[in-house]
C-alpha cells in the first residue's frame, strides 16, 4: 500500500477518521510523512475550560502542524446558573421524576466540575501574548468566530437552556477584554471572514479602546465577510451613543472588500426593542464596492436613509436580507425585525423599483413595523421565515396564522408589477 502514488494515499487519508489516521500512519515512515497533514481537523474550537490558549500555541510552534489550522472558534460563553437551573427543570418537567432528577443532577455535577477546571486556568485577555504570537505562525487562519451565544459545554441538559436568551451570562467588562486581545491577535492574520455575536457597543466608546481597534483593524482590509451582532447597554446617554456609532463606523470602513456584511443589533436588556441607527452617521458616503449580500437586523431607521444605503449598493447587491429571529425564545416568533421610524415600506420598496439591477434574492423577517400610529398610513406586519441565512428553504408549517411570507414582495422587487397585498395585518 505504501507504494501507491501520493495522490491515492492523500484520498485514503481524506476518508479515514481521527484513530484511523494514526493508525495508518504507524504503517511506516512514508505514510507517517503524508498524513502529518491530517493529524488535526482544519477547524480549532477554543472553550474556556480547558487550556486551548496553550494547546494552539503547541500547535503555532510546530512547523509541519501549523499549516492544518484553517478556522477558529473562540467561545467565551456561560451560564446564567439560577434561570438555566429553571429552564432545565422545565424542559424536562414531562419526564418521570426519578428520571428527570437523574438526567438533571448528572449534567449539572458535570457542569461544576468544568467551571472547576475553567477557574484554575488564567484569565483569556491575560494570555494576550502567547495568543498573538500562535496568530503569527498561523499563516493558513482564514476563518476567525468569536461566539457567546453557543453552548460551550457537550451537555445536551445545557444545549437545551442554551437556547433561551436569559439561560446565558453576560460580562461586558470582561468581554470587551477579551475582544481587545483578539483585535491584536488579528493583526498578525489575512483573515477572508471574521463573526461576532455579541459585541458590546461601548467598547468604541473609550478613546484608549478606540484607538487599539482602529490601530489594529487595519488588517481588516482582508475580509470578504463581517458579520456583526451589536449588544448595546442600557444606559448609553447621547453623546456616548454617537461616538460609539462614530468608532463602529471608522472600524467598518477598514473592510472596503466586504462581499457579504451582517450587521445586527440584539438588545438583551429588552429584546422587543429597535436600535436606531442612521447609515449616514456610521459610514457617511462611504461604498462597498464588491457588496453582494447584506442582512441587517434589529434597527430602526429612516426610509430616505435606508434607500441611499441600498441604492449605493444597487450596482453589487444581489441578496438582500431585512430582519432576522433576534432573541427569540425557540417557541416564539421571530422578534428581529427592522422598523421605519420615519417613512415606509411600501414608499420605500417602491422607489427601489429598477434601482437594484442586479438583486437576486430578498428576504423579510421578524416584525415589520413603519408609520405613526396616529396615521392610518401605519404598517405592522409579522414575518416568518421562509429561508434561513445560507437561503435554503425553511420546512414545516409556521404555527400561527398572524404571519405572512416575503414570496409576494420578493416578487415585486424582481420583477416589477403591482404592488402586492401583504395579507394579514397584525394590529
Amino acid at each position: 500500500m505504501e507504494f501507491l502514488p501520493v495522490e491515492l494515499l492523500r484520498l485514503i487519508f481524506e476518508c479515514c477518521d481521527a484513530p484511523s489516521i494514526r493508525t495508518l500512519r504507524r504503517v511506516s515512515s512514508r505514510l507517517a510523512d503524508i498524513g502529518y497533514e491530517y493529524l488535526l481537523p482544519p477547524h480549532f474550537a477554543a472553550v474556556e475550560w480547558r487550556d486551548d490558549i496553550q494547546t494552539l500555541h503547541s500547535i503555532a510552534s510546530h512547523d509541519r502542524l501549523r499549516g492544518s489550522i484553517r478556522s477558529i472558534t473562540f467561545n467565551f460563553s456561560k451560564v446564567e446558573e439560577y434561570s438555566a437551573r429553571h429552564a432545565s427543570f422545565f424542559q424536562h418537567w414531562v419526564q418521570e421524576p426519578e428520571e428527570r432528577n437523574a438526567i438533571l443532577q448528572d449534567s449539572w455535577i458535570q457542569y461544576y466540575e468544568l467551571e472547576e477546571r475553567s477557574r484554575s486556568l488564567p484569565l483569556f485577555h491575560a494570555r494576550s501574548a502567547m495568543l498573538e504570537e500562535s496568530f503569527k505562525h498561523l499563516s493558513n487562519l482564514k476563518h476567525l468566530e468569536i461566539t457567546y451565544t453557543k453552548c460551550p459545554y457537550d451537555i445536551e441538559v445545557l444545549k437545551e437552556v442554551f437556547l433561551v436568551r436569559s439561560c446565558r451570562k453576560r460580562d461586558r467588562a470582561q468581554a470587551c477584554k477579551n475582544l481587545n486581545a483578539m483585535v491584536s491577535a488579528i493583526r498578525h492574520v489575512r483573515l477572508s471572514s471574521l463573526s461576532i455575536d455579541q459585541l458590546p457597543l461601548e467598547l468604541f466608546r473609550l478613546a484608549d479602546d478606540r484607538r487599539h481597534w482602529f490601530d489594529c483593524a487595519r488588517s481588516f482590509a482582508s475580509l470578504s465577510r463581517l458579520d456583526l451582532v451589536l449588544d448595546p447597554p442600557a444606559n448609553l446617554l447621547p453623546q456616548a451613543r454617537a461616538r460609539s456609532i462614530n468608532g463602529l463606523g471608522h472600524v467598518l470602513q477598514f473592510s472596503p472588500n466586504l462581499t457579504h456584511l451582517y450587521l445586527g443589533v440584539h438588545n438583551y436588556h429588552a429584546p422587543y426593542e429597535k436600535f436606531r441607527l442612521s447609515f449616514h452617521a456610521l459610514l457617511g458616503d462611504f461604498t462597498y464596492e464588491k457588496l453582494t449580500d447584506l442582512k441587517l437586523e434589529g434597527f430602526t431607521l429612516e426610509e430616505e436613509d435606508l434607500r441611499a444605503f441600498l441604492v449605493r449598493h444597487g450596482k453589487t447587491l444581489e441578496r438582500l436580507r431585512l430582519g432576522g429571529r433576534g432573541l427569540a425564545k425557540p417557541y416564539e416568533l421571530s422578534i428581529g425585525g427592522v422598523h421605519l421610524h420615519r417613512g415606509t415600506f411600501r414608499s420605500l420598496f417602491s422607489s427601489l423599483q429598477g434601482k437594484l439591477p442586479v438583486l437576486k434574492r430578498f428576504h423579510l423577517e421578524g416584525d415589520i413595523e413603519a408609520g405613526d400610529v396616529m396615521t392610518s398610513s401605519r404598517e405592522l406586519y409579522k414575518f416568518h421565515a421562509v429561508t434561513d441565512d445560507n437561503w435554503d428553504r425553511v420546512g414545516g408549517r409556521h404555527p400561527t396564522r398572524k404571519t405572512i411570507d416575503c414570496l409576494a414582495l420578493e416578487k415585486y422587487l424582481l420583477e416589477g408589477g403591482p404592488y402586492p397585498s401583504l395579507g394579514v395585518s397584525v394590529q
